[in-house]
C-alpha cells in the first residue's frame, strides 16, 4: 500500500460460526507509515473467555511512546441462530497515561452517540470503564454507521484514551470509502520525529554519455605518473571513474509512488455515492434505497475499472518477452504467505530492544564480526604457521612469476570483462560493471597494470577487501530476530574482475591437480544437484538388487546391502572458515605460492559495514570466513573442504556426497547393525575435521534416514552427532528432495504437489478467455515457474517413483496446459497436453534418465557416477526402477550407443590463450532485403567472395545429417594455390544435428591443414553455409562450451565450390559410424524425439487422432488470445463456443427445445450454414461457407 508497512493483523480464528456458517470479515489490522519506528504488542489485551472480540496494537517508539490498539466487537445478538456468548470486558485492555483506543465496539452510549437517548448493555460497560480509569472519547457524537435494514445513523465507533492524551489530540470523519462505516480519523502531536524513507540512488545508465564518460577517463590516466603504487593507483582509478560518473551519467533516486489516477466514471459514481449518503434520512425510505443503489452502482463499476486496467497491464506491460522476468517476480509475490517484513518494526538482540536503524545495523554488523572473528587453538595455528613456512619457494613458477604466476594479458582482461554480470548493486566504490565495459584502451591499459601490481606484488587495495553487508530476511523465520537474516555482502566490482581473472587460472590449476573430489559437485562446470542424488539413488537400489545372503558368514558389500543416510548441518559454514588454516591447505594441496599468497591478503583485514533501510553502520574487521557475495568464495570454499571428503571416505562402506557445504554420507553393511556402527564412524569422523578445522556441526540438524526393503530395520536407530542424540525419521530432505525409507518418493511427491497447486491457481490470474498473456509467455512461465518446481532434479528420483505417485505431478502439468491453451476441464488429457505444448511427465522420466546416464559416461574416469552407470548387478526386485534402467532402455529404442563425448573439453592454460588477430569471422555478405530472391543472393555472395584474397587456400566445409538428426556426414573440399584439390569425408555419427556435422567438417578441414603444410604462407578462407556455427567460434576460444568447438579453436590458433563440399558431406554420411561418439546434447535430442513419438503413438483412436495423424498440433498462428483460445478447443474437440455444445448444456434453450443431446436439432446447427451441428468436424472440414477461411488460416489446423 504504497508506502505503508505491511499490516500488523489478527485474523479470526476461534467462535467465529454463527448458525453452522462462517461470518463474513470481522480482521482487525494496522498499517504504518514506512519510517516510523515501533513494535507488536504480544502481551494479553483480552479477556481469557473472550474468544470473539479481535484486537492488535502497535507502541510506536520514541522520545514520547503511543501505543494504539486496534479492536473490534462483533454484534451478538440473543438468537437461535447466534450461540455466541458476549464475554467482552474493557477492564483486561491498557489504560495508561500514551495508549490510544480506537475500533467498533458495536457499543451504543449518549457520551460518544448523540443520536443514542439511553446506553445499551456493551456501551454501559465501556462507559463505566472509561469513567472508572479516568478516560474520555475523542468522538464529538456524529454517526459513524448507517443501517442497511433501516437507515438510521448511529455511532458505534469510538476512540477513546486518557485526558491528558486527549488535551494533545483532534477527531473528526471524512467521507466515506464505500462501507457503511464512515472513516474517523486522530491526530495526535507527539515529539517524534517525522517518518524518513532514505531512497537508495542509482545510475541511470541507459541516459548516459558514454563517449564523453570514455573520453574523459581516456584523458585522466593519460595524464597518469608511471611510478605509482598498487593502493596510490587503485585510488587514482576509483576516483577517476567516479568523476567521470558525476559528470556524464545521471544519477537519482525513484520517487515514492503516487496514488493512480481514478477512472473518471468511478469518480462520478463515487461521488454520486457519497451525495446520496449525505441526503439519506432515517424518515426517507426511498433515500435510503438511492443510497444503497448508489453503493452497488459504484462497487460494480470499481471492479469492472480495476478488471479493465489489470487487463491492460497483463497485456500490454507484461505480454513482452522482456517482462517474463517482471511476471516471474508478480507471480512469486502473489504466492508467497502475506509479507511480514516491516522495516520499521523494532528487533531484539538478545535482551536488547533496537529501535532506530543504526541501532539495528550496529548490532546485524557486531553479530556478523563476531562469527567471523578469529577463534585461537595454539597447537592448530603452530601447525598452520609452519606449513606456511615449508612452503617457501613457488612450485610452479621457481618464484620467476612466469606461466600460471605470471602478469595477466590483455587478452585475459577482455575475456572476463565480457563475463561481468550488468544491472548489480555496486560496492562500496558505487562503481558497477557497466562502467569498466565501457572503458577505452587506456584506461584498459591503467585497469590491467591495476591488476598486474597487485598481483605481483601480492598487495590487496583497501578498496577491495571493503564491503557493504545487505541483511536479507530467510523466509519463514522470525523478522524479529537477527539470526533470521542471511548476509549479502556488496563488494567492488573491480575487486571481482580481478576475481574472475584469478579463478579462470585456479580453476585450470585445481582440474590439472584433482584436488577438488569428484564426490563435490557444487560450484562446478557441468555438475548439478542431480549428480549427487543420482548417484546416492542409483547405489541404494544397486546394494538392495545384490542376491540375499545364503550362508551365515558373507563377504562385506556382496550380498543385498542395508543403508543408514546421514545429512549434516555446518553452523555457519562460509562464515568461519579460518584463514591462517586456508593457507596452510592451500599449499598442501599444491597450489602455486603466488596465489595462495594473493588470496591470504585478500582474505585477511576485511572490513564491513551493514546497510539498513539506508542506514550504515560503521566498519568492523572480519578476521574469518569467506566474504559473501565473492566470486573467488565458493571455489575457496571447496578446496577448504576437500580433505573431508577423504575423511569420510576412509570410512569402510561409506559414500560421501557433498553439494558445497551439504554433506551426506550413505553407509552400508550386510546387515543393519553394520551400517548403524559404520554411520557412527562416518559422524565420528565428520565432527573430527570440523574440530580441527574450528566448524561447528549442528547436531540438532543432522537427519537420519534408514533405507531398507524390511520396515523393522528402522525401528530404535540413533546415532551421536557431537554428544548429541540423532534418531531416525520416516523422511530425510537432501537437496530439495524428499526421501523415504523405500525410495517411493511419495511424501515428495505430495509436497510438490501442494507447493505447486498454488502456482497454478496464480498463473491463471494472468489470462482468461479473451484477455491475458499471449501463448508464448504463457508457456515459458508455465515451463519454468511450474515445470521447473516439479521436476526438480527429477532425472534422479523420478524414474524411481511409482505411477500413482507421478500422476500427482500429471494432474498439475494438466492443470498448467488448461490454464495455457483454454481448454475446459472436460478436454481429454492428450489433447490439452499436446496443444499446450507440454509432455507429459511420465514421457519426461524416459527422456531426463538418458540424459542423466548420458552425462554420466561424459564424465572422466574414476567419477563415481559415471562408475555407477557403467556398474551395477542385475536387477533382482521387480519394483525397484532406478535412472540406470530407465535410461538404459530409452537408449535402445532411441539407437543411442556409446562411446559418449567427454562433458568437458580441454582447454588451453588461459595464460597461454592469447589473440587471434589473423583470424578474422564474416558473417555476412553485405545488405539485403529479407525477401530477397534466390539470384540476388547468389550474386551478392559472389561479389564478396570475389572481394577475398584469391592467390589463397579455399576450404569449402559442409555438414550433413538424415532428417538433420541422424546418420551424420562431414565433407570438406580445399583447393590450394598451385590448383590442386582434396576431398575430405568423415562420419559425423549415427545420431547427429546438422550443427554438430558442420562443426565436426571445420575440425576436419583444419586438421588436414595443419598436417599437409603445404603452403604455409598463403592466406587460407574457410567457406561455410553454417553462419550458427560460425557464429559459436566468433566467441572465442575461452566462451567454448563443446569439445568441438574447443578443438576448432586449438587449430585456428596454431594455424599462421560449395556444392561440392555438399556433395562430399552426403558421401560421408555413408560411412562406417560405430565408433562415432555421441555428445550428450544430440544424445538428449534423441531421446526427446523418441517420447515425443511414444506420446502420440498413445493417443487413443478418436477425433483428436483423426484430426492430428501422427504429429503435433502447431502453435495457434494468433495474437489474439479469444482466437487462440478457440484454435485449441476447436482442435482438442471440446470447443465451449459451439452452440450444440451449449445446448446440449443447457445454456442455450430454444423455442421448441431446452436442452436434448441430439446434434440434429434445430438449436445447434451451425449458424453459418445451417446444414448440421457446429461440431469442431463440422467446423474443420465440412461447412461450405468457412472453405475460404480454412484456406488461409491452414496452419491454425491440423497437419493432417
Amino acid at each position: 500500500m504504497g508506502p505503508l508497512e505491511p499490516p500488523v493483523v489478527v485474523r479470526r480464528t476461534r467462535g467465529r460460526a454463527a448458525g453452522g456458517g462462517v461470518v463474513k470479515g470481522g480482521d482487525v489490522a494496522l498499517y504504518l507509515r514506512a519510517g516510523l519506528q515501533f513494535a507488536a504488542l504480544t502481551c494479553p489485551l483480552l479477556h481469557p473467555n473472550d474468544d470473539s472480540t479481535e484486537v492488535c496494537g502497535v507502541p510506536l517508539l520514541g522520545d514520547r511512546p503511543l501505543t494504539i490498539i486496534n479492536l473490534y466487537r462483533p454484534p451478538i445478538r440473543a438468537t437461535d441462530l447466534d450461540t455466541r456468548m458476549d464475554n467482552f470486558d474493557p477492564s483486561a485492555l491498557p489504560a495508561d497515561n500514551h495508549t490510544l483506543l480506537v475500533g467498533d465496539f458495536n457499543a451504543h452510549c449518549p457520551m460518544w452517540d448523540h443520536g443514542c437517548d439511553a446506553a445499551d448493555a456493551v456501551g454501559a460497560r465501556v462507559a463505566a470503564w472509561l469513567g472508572s480509569v479516568g478516560w474520555t472519547t475523542l468522538n464529538s457524537g456524529e454517526p459513524t454507521h448507517v443501517s442497511y435494514r433501516n437507515g438510521s445513523q448511529t455511532a458505534p465507533d469510538l476512540i477513546a484514551c486518557s485526558d491528558d492524551l486527549a488535551r494533545r489530540a483532534t477527531w473528526h470523519l471524512v467521507p466515506d470509502l464505500g462501507s457503511d462505516h464512515l472513516p474517523m480519523v486522530a491526530q495526535v502531536a507527539t515529539s517524534n520525529h517525522g517518518s524518513r524513507c532514505i531512497r537508495k540512488p542509482r545510475w541511470s545508465f541507459k541516459k548516459a554519455d558514454w563517449a564523453a564518460f570514455q573520453a574523459e577517463c581516456e584523458a585522466a590516466f593519460e595524464e597518469a605518473e608511471p611510478s605509482l603504487s598498487t593502493q596510490e593507483l587503485s585510488t587514482l582509478f576509483v576516483s577517476v571513474l567516479h568523476q567521470a560518473s558525476v559528470h556524464h551519467i545521471p544519477r537519482g533516486a525513484r520517487a515514492d509512488p503516487k496514488l493512480w489516477a481514478l477512472d473518471p466514471e468511478l469518480r462520478e459514481t463515487i461521488a454520486e455515492r457519497r451525495e446520496a449518503r449525505r441526503l439519506l434520512r432515517r424518515d426517507d425510505p426511498p433515500s435510503k434505497a438511492r443510497w444503497v443503489e448508489a453503493k452497488r452502482r459504484a462497487a460494480s463499476v470499481e471492479r469492472r475499472v480495476t478488471q479493465a486496467h489489470f487487463r491492460d497491464f497483463v497485456g500490454t506491460t507484461l505480454n513482452k518477452p522482456a517482462s517474463l522476468g517482471k511476471v516471474a517476480k508478480i507471480l512469486k509475490k502473489w504466492e508467497g504467505a502475506p509479507d511480514d517484513h516491516r522495516p520499521g518494526e523494532a528487533m531484539e538482540d538478545g535482551d536488547r530492544l533496537l529501535v532506530t536503524d543504526a541501532q539495528k545495523a550496529s548490532a546485524f554488523n557486531r553479530t556478523y564480526a563476531h562469527v567471523s572473528r578469529q577463534v585461537r587453538d595454539p597447537k592448530l595455528d603452530r601447525a598452520a604457521q609452519r606449513a606456511a613456512r615449508q612452503h617457501s619457494r613457488c612450485a610452479a613458477c621457481e618464484d620467476t612469476r612466469t606461466g600460471c604466476c605470471g602478469a595477466f594479458s590483455m587478452e585475459e582482461l577482455v575475456s572476463q570483462l565480457r563475463r561481468c554480470q550488468l544491472r548489480k548493486s555496486p560496492g562500496p566504490d558505487e562503481l558497477s560493471a557497466e562502467h569498466l565495459k565501457h572503458l577505452g584502451p587506456i584506461a584498459r591499459g591503467a585497469l590491467l597494470r591495476l591488476i598486474n601490481l597487485s598481483w605481483l606484488e601480492g598487495v590487496v587495495p583497501q578498496e577491495w577487501r571493503r564491503a557493504v553487508i545487505v541483511p536479507i530476511p530467510k523466509s519463514g523465520k522470525d523478522k524479529r530476530k537477527i539470526a533470521s537474516y542471511r548476509p549479502i555482502a556488496l563488494t567492488s566490482h573491480i575487486a571481482k574482475l580481478m576475481e574472475r581473472l584469478v579463478l579462470a587460472r585456479l580453476t585450470f590449476i585445481t582440474d590439472q591437480l584433482k584436488t577438488i573430489p569428484p564426490e563435490q559437485v557444487g560450484f562446478r562446470e557441468k555438475r548439478s544437484v542431480e549428480d549427487n542424488l543420482g548417484r546416492l539413488i542409483q547405489e541404494v537400489q544397486d546394494g538392495w538388487n545384490r542376491p540375499r545372503s545364503r550362508r551365515l558368514h558373507t563377504p562385506d558389500g556382496q550380498p543385498a546391502q542395508k543403508f543408514v543416510l546421514l545429512a549434516f548441518d555446518f553452523s555457519r559454514a562460509y562464515d568461519t572458515v579460518d584463514h591462517r588454516l586456508l593457507r596452510a591447505r592451500l599449499l598442501d594441496q599444491g597450489l602455486p605460492r603466488g596465489f595462495v599468497r594473493w588470496v591470504w591478503q585478500f582474505l585477511r583485514d576485511r572490513r564491513a559495514c551493514v546497510k539498513l533501510n539506508g542506514t550504515r553502520s560503521s566498519e568492523r574487521i572480519y578476521r574469518a570466513g569467506l566474504p559473501q557475495g565473492s566470486v573467488l568464495a565458493p571455489t575457496l570454499f571447496l578446496l577448504w573442504s576437500a580433505p573431508l571428503v577423504a575423511s569420510l571416505r576412509s570410512v569402510p562402506g561409506v559414500s560421501p556426497f557433498m553439494y558445497a557445504d551439504d554433506t551426506a554420507a550413505l553407509c552400508a553393511g550386510n546387515d543393519i547393525t553394520t551400517a548403524k556402527r559404520r554411520a557412527q564412524r562416518a559422524a565420528d569422523a565428520l565432527v573430527h575435521w570440523a574440530r580441527q578445522s574450528k566448524m561447528l556441526v549442528a547436531g540438532e540438524k543432522t537427519q537420519l534416514l534408514v533405507l531398507s526393503q524390511s520396515a523393522a530395520d528402522a525401528a530404535d536407530c540413533a546415532i551421536k552427532v557431537d554428544g548429541k542424540l540423532v534418531p531416525a525419521a520416516d523422511r530425510l530432505k537432501l537437496l530439495g528432495v524428499t526421501l523415504d525409507r523405500l525410495l517411493h518418493f511419495g511424501a515428495h511427491c505430495r509436497s510438490l504437489h501442494s507447493r505447486v497447486r498454488p502456482r497454478t491457481q496464480q498463473l491463471r490470474k494472468l489470462t482468461g478467455r479473451s484477455w491475458g498473456l499471449e501463448e508464448r509467455q504463457l508457456r515459458a512461465v508455465a515451463s519454468g515457474y511450474v515445470g521447473g518446481a516439479l521436476l526438480h532434479a527429477a532425472a534422479a528420483w523420478l524414474p524411481a517413483t511409482p505411477q500413482s505417485h507421478v500422476e500427482l505431478l500429471e494432474r498439475e502439468m494438466r492443470e498448467a496446459a488448461r490454464t495455457i491453451t483454454g481448454c475446459p476441464l472436460s478436454t481429454p488429457a492428450h489433447a490439452v497436453m499436446a496443444e499446450a505444448g507440454l509432455m507429459p511427465v511420465a514421457a519426461r522420466r524416459d527422456v531426463l534418465a538418458a540424459k542423466l546416464l548420458a552425462r554420466a559416461h561424459a564424465l572422466p574416469e574414476g567419477d563415481p557416477l559415471r562408475a555407477v552407470a557403467e556398474g551395477g548387478p542385475p536387477s533382482r526386485l521387480k519394483t525397484v526402477t532406478g535412472w540406470r534402467g530407465v535410461g538404459h532402455d530409452t537408449w535402445r529404442a532411441a539407437g543411442i550407443v556409446l562411446p559418449i563425448e567427454p562433458l568437458l573439453p580441454a582447454r588451453a592454460p588461459p595464460w597461454e590463450v592469447a589473440a587471434c588477430p589473423h583470424v578474422t569471422f564474416s558473417l555476412d555478405i553485405g545488405a539485403l532485403r529479407r525477401d530477397a530472391p534466390p539470384d540476388e543472393l547468389h550474386q551478392a555472395a559472389q561479389r564478396h567472395l570475389a572481394s577475398l584474397p584469391q592467390q589463397a587456400i579455399w576450404v569449402w566445409t559442409d555438414g550433413s545429417a538424415d532428417a538433420g538428426v541422424r546418420s551424420g556426414g562431414a565433407g570438406a573440399f580445399v583447393e590450394w594455390p598451385d590448383g590442386v584439390t582434396d576431398e575430405l569425408r568423415v562420419p559425423a555419427g549415427q545420431l547427429c544435428s546438422s550443427f554438430r556435422a558442420e562443426m565436426v567438417a571445420l575440425r576436419v578441414a583444419l586438421n588436414h591443414l595443419r598436417d599437409h603444410p603445404h603452403q604455409p604462407s598463403a592466406p587460407i578462407t574457410i567457406c561455410s553455409d553454417s553462419q550458427s556455427a560460425l557464429a559459436t567460434l566468433r566467441e572465442g576460444p575461452a566462451s567454448q562450451k563443446t569439445l568441438l568447438g574447443a578443438a576448432i579453436w586449438t587449430e585456428l590458433a596454431a594455424l599462421a565450390g560449395n556444392e561440392r563440399a555438399d556433395q562430399i558431406a552426403k558421401e560421408a554420411a555413408a560411412l562406417p559410424q560405430a565408433a562415432v561418439p555421441v555428445d550428450v546434447a544430440t544424445a538428449n535430442r534423441a531421446a526427446v524425439r523418441l517420447a515425443r513419438d511414444r506420446t502420440i503413438a498413445a493417443w487413443p483412436e478418436g477425433w483428436y487422432r483423426t484430426l492430428m495423424g501422427n504429429r503435433l498440433p502447431p502453435p495457434a498462428a494468433t495474437g489474439d488470445r479469444s482466437s487462440a483460445v478457440d484454435v485449441h478447443q476447436l482442435r482438442a474437440g471440446h470447443w465451449s463456443g459451439s452452440r450444440q455444445y451449449l445446448h446440449r448444456i443447457g445454456r442455450n434453450p430454444s423455442d421448441d427445445c431446452r436442452q436434448c443431446p441430439d446434434t440434429d436439432c434445430a438449436a445447434g446447427l451451425c449458424t453459418v450454414c445451417r446444414e448440421e451441428a457446429d461440431t469442431p468436424r463440422h467446423f474443420f472440414f465440412r461447412c461450405p461457407a468457412l472453405m475460404g477461411w480454412r484456406l488461409r488460416s491452414a496452419s491454425d489446423r491440423a497437419p493432417a
